[in-house]
């Protein structure tokens, strides 16, 4: 049995992970990569190129460092550390974006600050996201894992909602500030957010790792990393799943441009759309949260995935009927309003279930190395819708959707392949009793004391 001291620090990491989630997704909320990211690039340039750049490079480097620093974080007894010193990194590039946008005037001269210093807060993140994921799988019981996930995004999106008003405001055009004072006030506040939510995370209590596997080269890591996948057919198709599932969200940063641009949408409801996008995904944490134990990680996965397809549908939709009906302004832009809210489901399912699904399919002795390699090999695929900027310039938005929906219908058939695995506690597990933080989901089991 677990002390009463070892109890209440279970419950204090616990409680400070999901703070460092609320700060985190308010921060994120204030520098939204697929809306007010892209609406500042695009007060710099137009080319489709760099705006499809900004989501594919937050993602892209978070994931890809991944399996390469698996081969050094399996032989730390404490993998904390690691995301400590990147912590310190992150809070210097995020604070320098925000200084650049204040200082810098000249367009050319922000562009390269802008990616330079977010290329290198995203990296930065990338070597610390593994050590992140295995600290949640060592300090939060495996079935607890949705609701902790659920409640760090659920507290995110009821402060998201406040932050997409006052977004909203800020990048009006009748807003308080011109640009580019609007965006770097949202920077700055954006910083200040992160840096409270990476301080709480880093004071979190981990217990050392008795056994350990040496340190290994990355090639050494890959070796087993591909006999891995070609054992667990589990394994495989949820690679392809989230591959999938990426590379139909590349099209969505490009919603609210095509119809500000094309259709004479207001710039304003940049913020409207945020908002939507942000009270449906807090809605969908919540219900997911609630009903986790009933409908599983695989079955939260598929709803997501239907989600994204209905998305997707909605704006084709909107493209073959603009123009018979006339769709424009305003008409086109509240068009946009179901999009923003499935797309809010959508990444609420793959937010609360998505890394909880990978570490309930990766074995504890491989945890590491399954972590690390489908991050690595996820953030190649992320790199590589990269190019759905250069889709929009060569072949026009209409072949990036449809793209999109080809790969929805992908991510759909290998959602359904996958075996729902929910890892049973042991009868006299060890493991410490966590109160429900969701509202109403007192009916969840809670592990044993």
């Amino acid at each position: 049995m677990l002390t009463s001291r070892s109890s209440g620090e279970a419950q204090r990491n616990f409680q400070f992970g999901v703070a460092n989630g609320l700060l985190f997704t308010l921060a994120e909320t204030l520098m939204d990569p697929t809306l007010v990211l892209v609406a500042f690039i695009g007060h710099l340039t137009h080319s489709p190129l760099w705006l499809g750049l900004v989501t594919p490079l937050r993602d892209g480097a978070w994931f890809l460092p991944q399996l390469w620093v698996s081969g050094y974080l399996q032989s730390q007894p404490l993998k904390l550390r690691l995301y400590q010193w990147m912590a310190v990194a992150r809070v210097f590039a995020w604070g320098g974006l925000a200084l650049a946008a204040f200082f810098v005037r000249d367009p050319r001269s922000l562009l390269v600050a802008f990616f330079t210093l977010y290329g290198l807060y995203a990296l930065a993140a990338g070597f610390g996201g593994l050590s992140f994921l295995e600290i949640v799988g060592k300090t939060v019981p495996p079935p607890r894992r949705a609701v902790y996930f659920a409640w760090r995004l659920t507290l995110g999106g009821l402060a998201g909602i406040g932050a997409s008003v006052f977004v909203r405001w800020m990048l009006d055009t009748g807003g308080p500030l011109p640009f580019p004072y609007n965006f770097a006030t949202l920077f700055a506040l954006g910083w200040v957010f992160a840096t409270i939510g990476l301080v709480l995370f880093s004071i979190i209590r981990e217990t050392p790792d008795q056994t350990l596997p040496s340190r290994a080269s990355l090639p050494a890591q890959a070796r087993r990393a591909i006999q891995c996948l070609r054992a667990d057919r589990n394994y495989r198709h949820f690679l392809s799943l989230r591959g999938a599932l990426m590379i139909a969200g590349a099209a969505t940063p490009f919603f609210a441009v095509y119809v500000q641009q094309r259709l004479g949408g207001p710039p304003g409801m940049v913020g409207v759309y945020l908002g939507v996008y942000t009270a449906a995904s807090l809605l969908a944490n919540i219900l997911f949260g609630k009903y986790s134990a009933r409908l599983g990680n695989r079955r939260t996965m598929i709803i997501a995935t239907v989600a994204g397809l209905l998305m997707t549908g909605f704006v084709l939709a909107l493209m073959l009927a603009a123009a018979p009906l006339g769709l424009s302004g305003w008409a086109a832009s509240l068009w946009l309003l179901p999009v923003f809210a499935l797309s809010g489901i959508r990444e609420a399912g793959q937010g609360v279930s998505a890394q909880t699904l990978l570490l309930d399919i990766a074995p504890p002795s491989e945890r590491t190395l399954y972590l690390g390699f489908a991050n690595s090999l996820l953030g190649v695929v992320l790199l590589a819708t990269g190019v759905s900027g250069v889709i929009v310039a060569r072949f026009g938005f209409p072949a990036l959707v449809l793209a999109a929906v080809a790969a929805n219908v992908f991510a759909l058939t290998s959602s359904l392949r996958l075996q729902d695995v929910r890892p049973a506690l042991a009868p006299h597990a060890d493991l410490p009793r966590v109160e429900d933080p969701l509202p109403g989901a007192g009916n969840q089991p809670h592990p044993a004391p």
